[in-house]
């Protein structure tokens, strides 16, 4: 076994400053972790953007509630009349006087357009005088007619004299033969007599039936040649007639193409007339859209700040390209008077889809172009806090609020520009206005 033989004075010496360097060395580490905390902790401080005060102390604030919002579908469309006709002429001439101005509301039959032609004047004259060479030709022929016709009577009744004559003759030839008066040869002759005055009796009566037939065969054609003639100017006169354009119904000149030299044809197009009292909307809508809705459905037609109230009247069976795709006309028809407006004008429809009862929302504000934020700042006290929330439909000055917000909470309305950066905000309770 061996024993130190080192004293025990010096023992205790070398265990004291043991333990005294022990205590030296953990003091300068515990001093050099407190330096480097406070090193960090002041790089922190210095160079670690510190979290930004702001306090709001004006502003306006609303409370959620709720409301009813009409989903609707916005289509761009034209008011069209649902009668137009194109104002034409039915005959060609010179136009030599237009009586009415483009935009002039006129009355069915007014004079629109005063047409000339000395071409139609002349058909006139010349069929005027055929119509009275006719008519003088067939009162003559009548004149002729019944002359002849009285020849012939006389004729028909000279023969049935001769044959009364010769049957008398006849019958006292007979009563002298019997008494032996006479030859038998004289009795024949009053026999031959008597049948000549029946032939001659027939030949009258039948020349008599064809002059008849000759006189209605001659009228006949004398008085088809007077129609004609008088169909001549009946033509004409109507022609002369067509030299006044009439207004078809009532309703307003859109449009008046007079050519300069005045000269038009038949049938040429010379302006337009429509009837403002009955216009409808022609929409363009996309295919997929026109599920959404139906015949009769309502629809909101505004131009400038007037709306007026319509509803779906015609959906088209088939889509068209176009420049900006495939389209589906739809009609809407006005349900109210109005003539007042322009034809062509350009209107916007809102197509009633869906509605939406008690939907929470709030009231529109400058919030809303405060950047493209979808969030908004809820009053919590003294406080409001940014909270994201989803917007819906806007009607009016109310938007619709999908998610995010209950009702009755307070939203500042007013606008975020200064401080939307910022998830929490001070507020001065005291510079709130409630809207």
């Amino acid at each position: 076994m061996h024993e130190s033989i080192v004293p025990e004075r010096l023992k205790d010496k070398q265990k004291k400053r043991k333990q005294q360097g022990s205590s030296k060395q953990l003091g300068l580490i515990i001093f050099t972790l407190v330096a480097i905390g406070l090193i960090a902790y002041g790089a922190y401080y210095f160079f670690i953007p510190k979290q930004e005060a702001f306090q709001l102390d004006f502003y306006t604030y609303a409370q959620v509630g709720t409301c009813d919002f009409l989903e609707t579908l916005a289509a761009k469309g034209t008011i069209i009349p649902k009668k137009v006709v194109t104002i034409e002429p039915k005959i060609g001439a010179m136009v030599e006087e237009v009586l009415v101005q483009e935009g002039q509301d006129v009355v069915e039959g007014d004079p629109l357009i005063r047409l000339y032609s000395q071409e139609v004047i002349s058909e006139k004259n010349n069929a005027e005088t055929e119509l009275g060479e006719a008519k003088a030709k067939l009162a003559q022929l009548g004149m002729d007619q019944e002359l002849e016709m009285a020849n012939e009577r006389v004729k028909v009744l000279d023969a049935r004299e001769q044959l009364e004559q010769a049957q008398s003759n006849l019958e006292l030839q007979k009563v002298l033969f019997g008494y032996g008066s006479i030859p038998r040869i004289e009795l024949e002759k009053a026999e031959q007599a008597l049948e000549t005055a029946k032939r001659r009796v027939d030949q009258s009566e039948r020349e008599l039936e064809l002059l008849a037939r000759k006189h209605e065969a001659d009228r006949a054609t004398l008085e088809k040649t007077l129609a004609i003639s008088q169909e001549k100017v009946d033509k004409a006169l109507e022609k002369i007639e067509n030299f006044i354009i009439r207004a078809p119904f009532s309703g307003r000149i859109l449009s008046l193409k007079i050519p300069n030299n005045r000269v038009v044809t038949a049938h040429q197009e010379l302006g337009e007339l429509a009837d403002l009292t009955e216009q409808v909307v022609e929409l363009q809508v996309a295919p997929g859209q026109t599920e959404r809705f139906g015949l009769g459905t309502g629809v909101s037609i505004s131009l400038g700040q007037t709306e007026y109230a319509g509803e779906v009247s015609y959906i088209a069976p088939q889509a068209k390209q176009g420049t900006d795709g495939a389209t589906v006309l739809v009609r809407v028809d006005f349900l109210e008077e109005v003539s007042h407006l322009r034809p062509n004008s350009a209107v916007t429809a809102n197509i009633h889809l869906q509605w939406h009862h008690n939907s929470l929302f709030l009231p529109r504000g400058a919030y809303l172009t405060s950047g493209q934020q979808l969030f908004v700042y809820v009053i919590d006290g003294k406080t409001a806090k940014q909270r994201e929330v989803q917007f819906g439909l806007l009607q009016g000055n109310a938007v619709q609020i999908v998610r995010g917000l209950e009702l009755g909470e307070q939203v500042i309305i007013s606008s975020y520009d200064a401080f939307r950066h910022l998830e929490e905000i001070q507020i001065l309770p005291e510079g709130g206005h409630a809207l």
